[in-house]
Parts: C-alpha cells; sequence; structure tokens
C-alpha cells in the first residue's frame, strides 16, 4: 500500500483520554454485561438496548478524539485497506440479509470499532498500548475476583467461574489474552515487571477457576508455540524451513492423534466425544449453510429466533446455541464462501505481515502480532467472534494491523525510503 500520510505534532494525550480508552477496552471485553441479561435465551443475541445508546455516544467520542488526535484521519484508515474489504463486505450483506435492519446496525458497528482500533494503535505506542490494555484486564481481574468471592454474579451455581462475565468460556478467553497482555508489557516497561507478574498469575489463576479447558488448551499452545516461533523466524532460510516443516509435522500428527483417539482426547477435556454437543451442531450448521452457500444469510442474521429454522435447530440439538461455536463456520452463515474466503485471505496476510514483523523487529513486544493471530484462530476453533463489532479482538486485530504498518514504515523511513504514516 503507497498511501503516504504527513506527520504533525498532534496534542499530548492526557489522563481523561486514557481513561477513556480503558472504559471503552473494559466494555468491548463484554464486562458486566451479565448484570444486564434477563428474559429467554431466543431474545439474548439481538441486542441491549442501553448498550447500544452507550456504544454510540462512545462512538461520538472516539470520532472526535480521532480527527482531534491524529493527522490527516481519512487517508490514515487506508492503512488497514484489507481489513476494510471485510467490513465492506459485511456492510453489503444488507442487499440480501435475512434481516436488514439487523445488518446494517451490526456492520456500522463494526465499522466504528474498526475506526476505534485504528485510532487507538495510530494515537499510543505500542508500550502505551499494552499499559491501556494491562490497566483494563486488570481491573477485570479484581472485579470478577470480588463478583465470585462476594457471590454477585448471577450465573453462579454452575461449574467453573463466570467473573464478571456471562460464561465461563468469556472469562477464560479474556484471561487468555491478559496474561498474554501482562506479559508483554513485562518486557516492555520492565520497571513494572511487579505489578505485571502479579498479573500474569492472577490471570493464569482465574483461567483454572474458570474450568474453561478449551482456552487451557490454548494458553498451553501459545506459551510452546509463540517462543518456538521467535526462534525460528528468525533463523536463516534454512533454520526456518526446518522450523516450519517440523512444526507442521507436530501439527500434522497432533491432529490425527486427536482423531483416532477423540473419545481419549475428549475425556482428559472434560468433554464428551460430541465436544459438548458442538458437533451435532457444526453438522447441522454445516447443512444450513449448504443451503445458501455463496453469500449466506446476512451479517449477524442467522441465528434470529423469528425464523422457523431456529427453533426446529434448537430442538433438535436440545439446547439454544446463538451461534454456530465455530469461527470459520460462522462466516460461512454468515458472508457465505465469498465473504469466508474474503477474511481468511486477509487473515494469512496478516499472519504473514506479523511473520515478518517478528523476523525482523527485535523490540520487546515484536512476537504480540503473531501471539494475537494465533490466540484468535484458536480460541475460534469452538467458538466465534472473528468479525464482531464492540468488541475488543476484532479492535485489537485492526490495532495490530495499524502498528505492524506504520512501525514498519519507520524502519523504511530510517533507512531512506519514502515516508510513509507516522505512529503518533
Amino acid at each position: 500500500m503507497s498511501t503516504i500520510v504527513s506527520a504533525r505534532a498532534a496534542p499530548a494525550s492526557g489522563i481523561i483520554e486514557k481513561a477513556f480508552v480503558v472504559l471503552v477496552l473494559i466494555l468491548s471485553l463484554g464486562a458486566f454485561t451479565n448484570l444486564s441479561i434477563t428474559g429467554p435465551i431466543e431474545t439474548q443475541n439481538m441486542g441491549i438496548v442501553w448498550m447500544q445508546v452507550l456504544w454510540s455516544f462512545l462512538y461520538v467520542i472516539t470520532l472526535v478524539l480521532y480527527l482531534r488526535g491524529c493527522d490527516k484521519p481519512l487517508r490514515r484508515l487506508f492503512i488497514v485497506s484489507p481489513l476494510i474489504a471485510v467490513v465492506a463486505f459485511a456492510f453489503l450483506s444488507v442487499f440480501w440479509s435475512q434481516d436488514p435492519a439487523l445488518s446494517l446496525r451490526r456492520s456500522m458497528a463494526l465499522v466504528l470499532s474498526l475506526i476505534f482500533g485504528v485510532y487507538f494503535a495510530s494515537r499510543f505506542s505500542q508500550k502505551v498500548q499494552l499499559r491501556l490494555l494491562a490497566w483494563a484486564l486488570g481491573f477485570c481481574i479484581v472485579a470478577s475476583l470480588f463478583f465470585e468471592v462476594l457471590g454477585l454474579n448471577p450465573s453462579q451455581g454452575f461449574p467453573g467461574w463466570y467473573g464478571v462475565f456471562d460464561i465461563k468460556n468469556e472469562l477464560g478467553q479474556a484471561m487468555v489474552l491478559s496474561a498474554m497482555v501482562f506479559g508483554f508489557w513485562k518486557k516492555v516497561e520492565p520497571k513494572y515487571g511487579g505489578i505485571a507478574t502479579a498479573g500474569i498469575v492472577a490471570s493464569v489463576t482465574l483461567l483454572a477457576l474458570s474450568l474453561a479447558m478449551t482456552e487451557v488448551v490454548v494458553f498451553a499452545v501459545l506459551i510452546v508455540l509463540v517462543p518456538y516461533l521467535r526462534w525460528a523466524l528468525r533463523m536463516g532460510r534454512r533454520g526456518l524451513a526446518w522450523g516450519v516443516t517440523i512444526l507442521l509435522l507436530a501439527g500434522t500428527l497432533s491432529i490425527f492423534y486427536a482423531a483416532t483417539h477423540l473419545e481419549e482426547v475428549t475425556g482428559l477435556l472434560g468433554k464428551d466425544p460430541a465436544m459438548t454437543g458442538r458437533l451435532p451442531l457444526w453438522i447441522v450448521a454445516g447443512v444450513m449453510a449448504l443451503q445458501r452457500p455463496w453469500f449466506g444469510y446476512g451479517f449477524n442474521a442467522f441465528w434470529l429466533p423469528d425464523q422457523t429454522y431456529t427453533p426446529r435447530i434448537w430442538h433438535m440439538l436440545t439446547w439454544m446455541p446463538p451461534q454456530a461455536h465455530n469461527g470459520v463456520l460462522e462466516l460461512w452463515l454468515e458472508l457465505g464462501i465469498v465473504g469466508t474466503v474474503l477474511f481468511l485471505v486477509v487473515f494469512a496476510y496478516y499472519l504473514a505481515k506479523a511473520a515478518k514483523f517478528l523476523r525482523h523487529n527485535f523490540d520487546p513486544a515484536a512476537a504480540w502480532p503473531m501471539a494475537f493471530l494465533i490466540f484468535l484462530f484458536l480460541s475460534n476453533l469452538t467458538t466465534a467472534f472473528f468479525l464482531q463489532g464492540n468488541n475488543i479482538y476484532f479492535i485489537l486485530y485492526v490495532g495490530l494491523a495499524t502498528t505492524m504498518y506504520t512501525k514498519g514504515s519507520k524502519e523504511l523511513t530510517a533507512a531512506g525510503a519514502r515516508p510513509r504514516p507516522n505512529h503518533v
């Protein structure tokens, strides 16, 4: 991409602006929505009115801060043009959606989340990004401990801790992210090493108490895989080739073993071979995706309680899933093969960019984009949040795409290349 963004002195970010960003990050984690979800599950995926109003207000502030604090904001957005293409396709699905109004509203939230992600990465250095994330996640850790100890979570009574989240898997995902953030923050700002270490310990503790076994596995894989990739990517070409070959071989053997010992593997995770109802769900969702294979049912417009097939699916499965519990399958249902392939191509592009970023960048947090993308992909194997508005994982996806572009541009500029966007 050849867009050039000239630099100018931007007003320094103050404590109020940083507090606002932390608030948005906390809300985008889905924290405290467990206190507002009432009524039958059939209505829970249709949105909460007061949250929609709150997010609208927050995005107005975001736009003001973005226009005020970032130079040439319109051009800066096109730093993440591959992601804009994905968001634009979701927006276009309004024309074939089963619920055009819902798809339009959710697409607008996705657009505004993208703007916040670009603002977040453009306004703050990678060091400050990690610090703000640590504040937000640290607040959720403390609040989750209070909620569980004092019995404030209305979801109590089910196995595992929920903290300030609606389900234990959300707590598990947040704590994997938290452990990663505190780990990288500790490297970037060693003077906060004690606080960061406490954050890591608390995150791992809450992850274990959540009993979200999928996220426990994801965390274990990240602990092994990220250091290995850091080593392999910084080897010479021959070392890199051998490293990738060994990784692919290990992955293939692991998948083969899991497939041939399904009952044993799922038993170790405390689940049945049907993955707690996910396997029948995936089969049914796949069949439904084949009914509208190319463009899907519209963005966020499949699991609608007023569609005749939804109650039938819930009755057949004997539970009421509000999503396909697999990110790729959910994309296929919503945006069809065309949208899914577009998303995966863009994801592969940023994964390759993260690998290049790690290989040529020796900053303490150089592995952060790669670690986050691996976490995002693995977590979406059993749940679906690849493409969601008002969602921290999409915001961080946009943010790291922006950060990799701007930091790479700085290195090129230092080497005498043509100037590109400056990191504020």
